[in-house]
């Protein structure tokens, strides 16, 4: 019994459609960054943006780590003022990807 050539080309979309959903969901960066370690805070520079529209705030962190016995680094940019949460040499958290250490984020604390 031979299905119709519908069904075949039916098939196909929805794996690709599948394979497009868990690529966009599943198979993220965000995903792959499963090891955690202690960074230290190398630069903090917070800023004002102003624009037309808007004035905001933002803070960008700097950090180093080590992973697999080289030091990488990282940056995050926060928004709001929050220099004073992440003083230059103190420890921070960091997650990272065992596999590629450079794919690697500051951990925004919780408060």
């Amino acid at each position: 019994m031979h299905l119709p050539l519908s069904y075949y080309i039916a098939s196909v979309i929805f794996i690709v459609f599948l394979y497009v959903l868990l690529a966009k969901f599943y198979l993220t960066d965000q995903r792959r960054m499963t090891s955690y370690t202690q960074g230290r805070v190398k630069q903090v520079e917070q800023r004002t943006i102003v624009t037309e529209r808007e004035r905001r705030h933002e803070t960008e962190v700097v950090a180093t780590f080590t992973a697999m016995g080289k030091e990488f680094e990282v940056k995050r940019t926060l928004p709001g003022q929050r220099a004073s949460r992440y003083p230059v040499g103190s420890e921070i958290p960091i997650r990272y990807n065992p596999g590629e250490p450079w794919m690697a984020e500051i951990i925004k604390p919780t408060s």
